[in-house]
């Protein structure tokens, strides 16, 4: 069996069972540990997009619109077992471009701990208050 690489996921909306709320609720670093108003923005199927490896979900993201232009990042998870594989940078960048089809040209996220904040850090958030936010370059 060859070696899992993030471009063998698929990417889909989910269907309701098919959400992984386990890792969305439970507290970082195993989850994202979302309060009950992001958990609401996760029920917005438009927004949410899930990972599916084998017929199996792996990984998920939730963003919210805030403006036209401007996107909160709400939910990024990996599932224990696909983690430090690079499905979550895959997934960030899966959610960064759909932000940006919706008309985005900020992303802006609350990470939960200094794992989470060096993460996006990594993909060039920047600093912004109590958040971290990415500005979008149309091309």
């Amino acid at each position: 069996m060859s070696a899992f690489r993030p471009r063998d996921v698929s990417m889909f909306r989910p269907y309701p069972d098919e959400v992984p709320w386990e890792l969305l609720t439970e507290p970082p670093p195993a989850g994202a540990g979302l309060d009950d108003a992001a958990v609401a923005a996760c029920l917005d199927a438009n927004f949410v997009r899930v990972a599916k490896h084998a017929d199996r979900v792996v990984g998920a993201y939730a963003l919210r619109p805030v403006t036209a232009t401007r996107f909160e990042l709400v939910a990024l998870v990996v599932e224990p077992g696909h983690r430090r594989q690079g499905l979550g940078r895959w997934l960030a960048g899966h959610a960064i471009g759909l932000a940006e089809t919706k008309g985005g040209r900020e992303v802006v996220a609350r990470p939960a701990d200094a794992a989470a904040r060096r993460f996006l850090a990594g993909l060039d958030f920047q600093p912004d208050g109590d958040a971290l936010l990415l500005t979008l370059t149309p091309e």
